[in-house]
């Protein structure tokens, strides 16, 4: 008795697992759960899906609004964000078109994906894959791409950048870049000096501490490498995120007709 007692405590045991095991495998990943989000916040007519070899992603759309139009703005969210993220990356697709740009907000890749180690690939190759189908549809819209990028993928871009996996935008602006390890994070410093992509390192002084580290080194060896177009933007003080938002885009646009676009 005892024993068949036992017996059917496992089985019972065994079944809740199961079940819960079933439960989880249904669950919609985050990546899902933003785009459902997405779909409900965003007019229709501003999202399109991309197709890479591995799937399709989202992507957001905006055209521009005024009569000469200077090209196409890419913006790549952090790995921990969607495309229409407040922090930045929203602000930017619509502000951007009353300065003459298009804007593509992209996707990134599936969070669970990432990985920091030196040699991994695969969430690399991911954002590699969604760069080069967004740029063929970019380059559709006609003149000049830039590519504005925030926190590690802004840093990993650039590595693909420096390695020539991806092809150069005309300009590159990366927000609060960094990669959460001491190494890397200092080899990210050579890599901005290596690649020659006329550059704008915005940065926060309330980003994190990996991102605020290098700041010096960067610039130095930017100098020694002599490339002239980069230009460090460290910006201060506790002000609102509209105040924020502000000065973010003022810093971009006035570097990007500085350097002729």
């Amino acid at each position: 008795m005892n024993s068949t007692w036992r017996l059917g405590i496992t089985w019972s045991v065994l079944a809740l697992v199961l079940q819960f095991s079933a439960a989880a495998q249904q669950l919609p990943s985050k990546q899902q759960l933003w785009q459902r989000d997405l779909q409900r916040q965003i007019p229709a007519s501003e999202l399109i899906e991309l197709s890479t070899a591995n799937g399709s992603f989202t992507v957001l759309q905006r055209e521009a609004l005024t009569s000469f139009t200077k090209g196409t703005a890419i913006l790549v969210p952090d790995w921990t964000e969607h495309p229409a993220s407040p922090d930045y990356l929203d602000p930017l697709r619509q502000q951007l078109n009353d300065y003459g740009w298009h804007t593509l907000a992209i996707m990134a890749p599936p969070p669970a994906d990432f990985n920091l180690e030196q040699n991994a690939t695969d969430y690399q190759q991911q954002l590699a894959e969604h760069m080069l189908a967004t740029l063929v549809q970019a380059e559709m819209q006609g003149g000049n791409i830039i590519v504005i990028a925030k926190g590690s993928n802004a840093a990993l871009l650039n590595r693909l950048y420096t390695s020539e996996q991806l092809v150069p935008p005309a300009a590159f602006i990366m927000l609060g870049a960094y990669l959460a390890d001491v190494q890397l994070n200092r080899e990210l410093a050579s890599e901005i000096a290596s690649q020659s992509i006329p550059t704008l390192d915005i940065i926060h002084r309330q980003d994190n501490r990996f991102a605020n580290a290098n700041l010096k080194l960067r610039q130095q060896l930017t100098e020694r490498n002599l490339k002239t177009q980069y230009r460090q933007r460290q910006l201060t003080g506790t002000f609102y995120d509209a105040d924020k938002h502000a000065w973010v885009l003022k810093e971009i646009t006035g570097w990007l007709q500085s350097i002729g676009l």
